[in-house]
């Protein structure tokens, strides 16, 4: 994890994590990728027309979301047959727009254009999903892919033939994704989301995004202040500064009678709000406007967060407790080895590399994430961790270790395929 837990580039178009899925899944298929090659595929598989029945649902959501000129006798389309109430009509439309016109996801923005091609590749890397550089996956990147269906992956996948077939909706997330993608946005941009939130959480009414946004520019300068001294590199000071640049961008915005929907103010935001509605961690009364409430959930989870001793400290002894709170998982909180041992043994399995190495971080995530939702029991990543180290020490021949080039433990070794 880098010096500083803030994302380094946000847009307004990091919206859907559902997006993630596709990509990831094409990056898993080479050792090896770049910007060009991921971004630009997951804008060609997405875009692809497919032909559809006008339903009332697809309807509503191409009057509201598609209102550009180029749209127009589709939306023209949609109007004829809301007036005539006609089930025959079939039309022809991204499918994306398909997906996100579902009236069973809580939002129905987000839609992606050929400018936004790169968009979730930074993300991505954001989320600690894939490797910088190679833009291979990441060990956390192949744990949340270990968690997508075959058919959420083929989701944007149409054969010649353009008549849609009913599939997996890749913007609906399972528990399990939820819960992993949640710790990845703590662990990513904690830093901003500990100090934003206990500010939301002060909004009584529903609040609008262009109101959260007002708040950043305090937040990264307070971040800035902070770390600075902490800078080990030209790298960490050029992160320093881009958020003190940002400050001054956002409040340039207020100066603006009509700024638009993409400016530096709604681009920081966005992604501070939007996945957390994916997530189940905000309410969102209208799924077209960027309109939010603050829902039980946001409170217990972001309340646990805001009063932790620290991001680490929240992340390794209270986040799988926040998470069953918040997502109501009802889950004991059970610490017993005989417990832990078969969902972290699953979870390796997984995860390890062919030297048989795993790190333990993502090892212990993993298996709390199988444990919470398969056996509705719980722990925490330091009492896996300490687990794990207590086996060590009793049984050598079955749990080897390996530490970081800082000498912290890092990565573990199951040598034998069971326990006993």
């Amino acid at each position: 994890m880098g010096f500083i837990r803030v994302f380094v580039n946000p847009r307004r178009s990091m919206q859907r994590v559902g997006f993630i899925k596709h990509l990831l899944w094409h990056a898993s298929k080479s050792a090896t990728n770049s910007i060009s090659n991921l971004g630009n595929e997951l804008i060609t598989a997405v875009s692809r027309k497919v032909s559809v029945g006008l339903t009332p649902q697809l309807q509503e959501y191409i009057k509201k979301s598609l209102t550009s000129s180029q749209y127009e006798n589709l939306r023209a389309a949609a109007l004829k047959a809301s007036e005539e109430t006609s089930d025959n009509l079939k039309v022809q439309v991204e499918i994306q727009d398909v997906y996100l016109a579902d009236s069973n996801i809580p939002s129905h923005r987000g839609r992606l254009v050929s400018d936004d091609w790169n968009r979730y590749v930074y993300l991505a890397l954001d989320l600690g999903l894939l490797r910088k550089g190679t833009y291979s996956l990441l060990v956390r990147g192949q744990a949340l892919l270990s968690l997508v269906s075959e058919d959420e992956k083929n989701a944007f996948n149409i054969s010649g033939d353009t008549s849609y077939q009913e599939r997996a909706n890749p913007f609906f997330l399972t528990v399990q994704q939820k819960i992993l993608l949640l710790f990845s946005f703590v662990e990513g941009d904690g830093d901003v989301l500990r100090r934003l939130y206990p500010k939301v959480l002060g909004i009584t009414e529903g609040f609008i995004d262009k109101e959260c946004g007002e708040y950043l520019p305090e937040i990264y300068r307070i971040i800035s202040k902070e770390y600075r001294p902490k800078t080990r590199s030209g790298d960490d000071l050029q992160r320093v500064q881009k958020l003190l640049d940002t400050a001054a961008k956002i409040e340039a915005v207020k100066e603006k009678s009509a700024p638009g929907g993409k400016n530096p103010r709604e681009h920081a935001i966005t992604i501070r709000l939007e996945p957390f509605v994916d997530i189940g961690l905000l309410g969102k009364p209208n799924p077209f406007a960027y309109q939010y409430q603050i829902t039980d959930a946001t409170k217990t989870f972001f309340e646990a967060l805001i009063n932790s001793e620290s991001i680490d400290h929240f992340l390794q002894h209270s986040f799988f407790n926040s998470a069953n709170k918040a997502l109501v998982l009802n889950g004991e909180h059970k610490i017993d080895r005989e417990t832990m041992l078969s969902t972290i043994q699953k979870a390796y399995i997984v995860l390890k590399s062919p030297l048989g190495y795993a790190p333990i971080l993502e090892v212990c995530l993993l298996a709390g994430i199988y444990s919470i939702t398969e056996r509705g029991t719980y722990f925490e990543l330091a009492e896996c961790i300490d687990m794990l180290k207590s086996l060590q020490k009793e049984r050598p021949e079955l749990v080897r270790f390996n530490v970081d080039r800082w000498g912290a433990l890092a990565f573990v070794k199951f040598t034998v395929g069971k326990d006993g």
